[in-house]
């Protein structure tokens, strides 16, 4: 290993754990630290320059864009340390955290002693499992022990957790190492990236644009290669938006195929009354590590025994049979902008030149408006159900003129009751069964992730509790949008129905924003979904990444 480096790697830490300090005592009227900034940028620059440490940044380039499997394929043969691996990635987010904002609490002693560890384990032949010595980060919304999870929450700030989630716990136990912990609106509770202790995150192409969310942090710190893997967790299109925003791949799976235990919302002093709808799945730079990490953290098991095992459907290999794919550029009336319908048109046209089966359709009988409104009613049943219903119709009068036009809001803030829950249920089971039938004679269903692409930070008007609310519409072509119209309406009926779902970047629009679709598989055929997704990742060619803009700094993350 080379220790010009790890001198390098402590020298960017301090400086930017001082410059966090900095704005803090600024604040308080104590002297700057800007002083002494100046001169480890000093040092740091002088030993930049000694050939072993130009060398190693060479090397360090190459690390972190080799995909997750690849880095535990060379680490368990010798072929790179876990050390220098955590000391790339951490050299990486020290260098680009600064601008994004996406990592709000960094991990940097204990990943390097874990490293160590996992280096002397190997020299001793013993292997911990299969991501041996990789490094990740994870959503600031997973419970992790002995590291501040905050969900952005404020009376979380200090929040140190003595349990991991189950998701972060299976990752460690196959041997991953946390890094740190990804930025989120608070409570997840935003198609956007941004709370009251960490601030915004800024998108992973220009970071004056929305990193989309709830799992911006994570989507743009997989998109900048600043962690090989990211999970997310998904009840509105918190994966799938940030993803596509952010141009890197995410897998909502099946839902009750991944444990959501450890996962905050709810509150870790609540009754967890979240069951339906929600995921944890993996956000990622290469499609075959979706599945690598599916596998891993899938199925039942310590922790939590309730969810159920993965399935490997059997169905005729792919290579055997012509792909069939049913696709539509919009869904219920709601408005797609141009750029991504054009591009949608582009990539169908080079599947069917390619000889796969294609087809323009959706669910005709689906009840779109009732869908919308059910998906809402499950967040209000399941979310707020230890609101009495005095209070619940209060908030319902005061918010109905905001989300008359809102479909998927109209059902969250106001009255409950055990047949309300039935009812929501019984629509559920025919969204299924709808979607289901539709989708059966098919490979992949795809729609659109949002109407929109990233676009500049969108401010909202006022929060109601903790939820952020936007007055102001979106512009969709030349038509006013409301803001969660424009960014969940094609996600949260894939939520209802809790279908499989990947989203794939497919190009960009003029501005540079990539564009992504969403792949919807049939419920608990995850691993036939991702073999699709691969299979036309094969005959359409990923889209070249677009150049990150330099941007001012905007990082509050905390160095642990």
């Amino acid at each position: 290993m080379n220790r010009v480096w790890i001198l390098m790697l402590s020298l960017s830490i301090l400086i930017s754990s001082c410059a966090s300090r900095n704005a803090a005592q600024e604040k308080r009227g104590e002297p700057s630290m800007e002083k002494l900034n100046m001169e480890l940028k000093k040092m740091l620059f002088a030993i930049s320059k000694e050939p072993r440490a130009l060398t190693w940044q060479t090397e360090a380039s190459k690390i972190i864009n080799k995909s997750t499997q690849e880095l535990a394929s060379e680490i368990q043969s010798g072929a790179l340390s876990s050390e220098e691996v955590v000391v790339s990635f951490l050299e990486r987010i020290i260098t680009l955290n600064p601008a994004y904002n996406a990592i709000v609490t960094l991990n940097a002693e204990s990943a390097l002693a874990r490293a160590r560890e996992a280096d002397q384990a190997l020299r001793s032949g013993i292997r911990w499992g299969p991501l041996h010595g990789v490094p990740f980060t994870i959503k600031d919304t997973y419970q992790t022990a002995g590291v501040r999870t905050s969900a952005g929450y404020p009376p979380l700030k200090d929040f140190i957790p003595e349990e991991n989630a189950v998701v972060v716990q299976r990752l460690l136990d196959a041997g991953a190492i946390l890094l740190g912990k990804t930025n989120t609106p608070t409570l997840a509770m935003d198609m956007q990236t941004t709370n009251p202790i960490f601030g915004v995150t800024g998108n992973s192409v220009n970071p004056d644009w929305s990193a989309g969310g709830s799992s911006g942090g994570a989507s743009v710190a997989v998109a900048l290669r600043m962690t090989p893997f990211e999970f997310g967790s998904d009840l509105a299109g918190s994966i799938r938006l940030p993803a596509a925003f952010n141009g890197v791949y995410g897998l909502r799976p099946s839902h009750g195929l991944v444990s959501m235990r450890g996962h905050i919302p709810p509150l870790p002093t609540e009754l967890n009354g979240i069951r339906r709808m929600a995921v944890a799945g993996p956000i990622t730079h290469t499609l075959a590590d979706l599945e690598f990490l599916l596998r891993i953290v899938a199925g039942p098991g310590p922790g939590d025994y309730r969810v159920k095992p993965l399935q490997d459907t059997k169905k005729a290999p792919l290579s055997q049979r012509p792909l069939k794919v049913v696709w539509a550029d919009n869904l219920g009336g709601i408005p797609v902008e141009t750029e991504i319908q054009n591009a949608m048109a582009t990539y169908i046209e080079q599947l069917a030149n390619a000889g796969v089966s294609v087809q323009k359709g959706s669910p005709p009988d689906f009840p779109y408006e009732k869908a919308w409104e059910t998906w809402g009613a499950f967040v209000g049943l399941q979310g707020g159900y230890e609101q009495s219903n005095f209070m619940r119709s209060l908030g319902d009068f005061f918010t109905k003129a905001t989300v008359a036009n809102t479909p998927m809001q109209r059902k969250i803030v106001g009255p409950i009751s055990v047949p309300g829950y039935m009812q929501a249920m019984e629509i559920q089971d025919q969204c299924i069964d709808i979607l289901e039938r539709f989708t059966e004679p098919y490979d992949v269903f795809i729609v659109p992730v949002a109407s929109v692409t990233a676009f500049p930070h969108f401010k909202s008007t006022r929060t109601f509790g903790n939820f952020s609310v936007y007055d102001a519409p979106m512009k969709v072509n030349a038509e006013n949008i409301p803001y969660y119209v424009a960014t969940q309406s094609y996600t949260t009926l894939f939520s209802l129905t809790e279908s499989p779902v990947i989203t794939l970047p497919i190009g960009h629009d003029k501005k540079g924003a990539p564009i992504g679709i969403q792949l919807v598989g049939r419920r608990f055929h995850d691993l036939e979904l991702i073999r699709v997704a691969e299979a036309l990742e094969q005959i359409v060619t990923p889209p070249r990444k677009v150049n990150a803009h330099a941007g001012k700094e905007r990082s509050s993350f905390r160095v642990l």
